[in-house]
């Protein structure tokens, strides 16, 4: 209550907005019946090996929360060939640090992690495939 950066008076309109708003950002429980080359369970391994690499370079919890929300909206939209589905992981963390993150990711970390299996042409590309217009979740997982 004493902090004037905290915008008390401000807080219940900020959160109906997202309330209002968190609706809209939603994704369909059955998202991936739309993907002819990738399933459930090559998600799970993605979203495992991610995990994994969230450890490796000590992010923060929201930065992997962001991570998936961004994988599972990317698929949601996108038909994607298991080749590239790693890459598309790895994109969602690097986004997902730029928001997070106080010191970020780079794309020759990511070239490296994946074992070269892209190159920085194909990153870059697939940057451009994202999109980060999303209202943020406001209840805790």
């Amino acid at each position: 209550m004493g902090n004037p950066l905290a915008v008390v008076e401000y807080v219940e309109e900020i959160y109906a907005y997202y309330r209002e708003n968190e609706n809209s950002g939603c994704i369909s429980l059955n998202y991936m019946a739309h993907q002819f080359d990738i399933n459930y369970q090559m998600r799970a391994i993605l979203i495992d090996w991610l995990i994994e690499v969230h450890c490796k370079f000590k992010l923060m919890e929201e930065t992997l929360f962001l991570t998936i929300n961004l994988i599972d909206r990317f698929l949601e939209c996108r038909a994607v060939v298991r080749k590239k589905l790693q890459l598309v992981g790895v994109i969602a963390i690097l986004l997902a640090c730029k928001y997070e993150e106080v010191s970020v990711l780079v794309v020759e970390d990511m070239v490296l992690i994946t074992d070269e299996a892209y190159t920085k042409k194909e990153f870059l590309d697939m940057v451009t495939d994202f999109s980060l217009h999303f209202p943020r979740i406001l209840n805790k997982i």
